[in-house]
């Protein structure tokens, strides 16, 4: 009976223990690997720009010296005549940018060689240019710098008296031969060396007359004293017939006549 005991005891104790999963370890789930993995792109890649070089300053230049800013002079003048135009060139030909009136104060920047227009900032903040016979300007207008005007056909020469004596105070028109009308009229007047200077738009094109037409009792050394002022001391000139556009810096000459030849 002992020996019938013992192999019983451990054949009961493997059924208890094979039940309660004693004797055989739970499974473990194995980690299975991906056969996939995500490629990582790589991202494009920078070329590199040539940065070129700087402009190698030669050894024996000497750098400008720096330009001295100057103040801008300007004189300020009044308007003496009712809607005076501005406009924007120096001649009647040129648009019309506003109207001013009488007792208006506007300042005069420059002026175009002959002294006939000068540059102008009104108070409204325009910029144009004025015909001095209706300013009264306070200063000299000699102080001024001369302007350049771009953009247009210069026509200019001298009034001469007998013996090339330069003719101050003349007045020199020009007009259109095929348009009456006074806004086609522009006129110009001597300066102090006898010369005159007239402005038109690069458009303007055809047959033009042009001469001198009237004279000044001031400041003129062409007249005389006359029982009404002034007399011309001499006779105008014929005027010349020209075609637009004219050769660029060829001067128009007129000399006044004796008035008794």
């Amino acid at each position: 009976m002992k020996k019938i005991i013992g192999p019983l005891l451990f054949v009961l104790l493997v059924i208890v223990l094979s039940g309660c999963n004693l004797l055989v370890p739970e499974a473990v789930t194995p980690t299975i690997a991906p056969t996939m993995t995500i490629a990582a792109f790589p991202t494009e890649p920078v070329v590199q720009t040539e940065i070129p070089l700087p402009t190698a300053i030669p050894p024996t230049a000497t750098p400008a010296p720096a330009a001295t800013a100057s103040a801008v002079t300007m004189l300020s003048a009044e308007v003496v005549f009712d809607n005076f135009s501005l406009r924007s060139g120096p001649g009647r030909f040129f648009e019309r940018v506003k109207l001013y009136t009488t007792g208006d104060v506007v300042s005069l920047i420059g002026r175009e060689f002959s002294n006939n227009w000068a540059l102008i900032k009104t108070q409204d903040h325009a910029i144009g240019w004025m015909n001095l016979v209706g300013l009264k300007i306070y200063g000299d207008l000699n102080a001024l710098p001369i302007f350049k005007v771009d953009d247009a056909q210069m026509l200019f020469g001298h009034v001469y008296l007998p013996g090339k004596i330069p003719a101050t105070g003349i007045g020199v028109a020009i007009s259109s031969i095929e348009n009456d009308l006074s806004e086609s009229i522009d006129n110009s007047t001597t300066n102090a060396d006898g010369v005159w200077a007239l402005y038109l738009p690069v458009d303007k094109k055809g047959n033009w007359i042009i001469g001198p037409n009237s004279y000044g009792c001031e400041g003129s050394n062409a007249v005389i004293a006359g029982s009404e002022g002034c007399m011309l001391n001499g006779k105008l000139p014929s005027a010349q017939e020209i075609t637009l556009p004219f050769a660029t810096g060829l001067a128009i000459e007129f000399e006044m006549l004796p008035l008794n030849p």
